[in-house]
């Protein structure tokens, strides 16, 4: 199992669980808790909300349906942007969410707590030095929070 406590400086929280265990029930669903009302994103009915303003998904109720849509309607918004002169660039997001999601990773591996500062100076490498389309990958050793370390 694996269970991250994200914590930004404005005191917002977020938490994330997941299982990664052959033949056990496995979902990928984002719960929003407020004050005013609770939402939740992921689930194969599409986003809920529930409190003072209740909203459910009305739309496609197949994942291609719901998802195909998605991904043609992002390609079509981004390559739109490019030909009115006006690109969308995401980079800045893209990067950050990016390490948000590393350094879930490296506090659910090691156990500690990973600050921005320090994921950004991990010495830590996810790819060899050098990659060759015949090369055998090592496996790594099983991670053990509390006793793998951090790099």
């Amino acid at each position: 199992h694996i269970e991250v406590n994200y914590e930004w400086a404005n005191g917002v929280r977020g938490f994330m669980a997941q299982r990664q265990i052959a033949g056990c029930h496995s979902e990928t669903k984002d719960y929003i808790t407020g004050t005013k009302g609770i939402g939740w994103l992921g689930s194969r009915r599409g986003a809920e909300f529930t409190g003072e303003k209740t909203w459910h998904y009305e739309g496609p109720e197949t994942e291609s349906q719901m998802f195909g849509s998605m991904y043609r309607n992002e390609h079509v918004t981004f390559l739109r942007s490019i030909r009115d002169g006006k690109p969308i660039n995401d980079s800045e997001h893209m990067c950050n969410t990016t390490l948000v999601a590393i350094m879930g990773r490296m506090a659910a591996y090691t156990g500690q707590e990973i600050t921005w500062e320090q994921a950004m100076h991990s010495h830590e490498r996810l790819v060899p030095e050098k990659l060759d389309w015949n090369m055998a990958l090592d496996v790594p050793p099983l991670a053990m929070p509390g006793i793998t370390k951090f790099v």
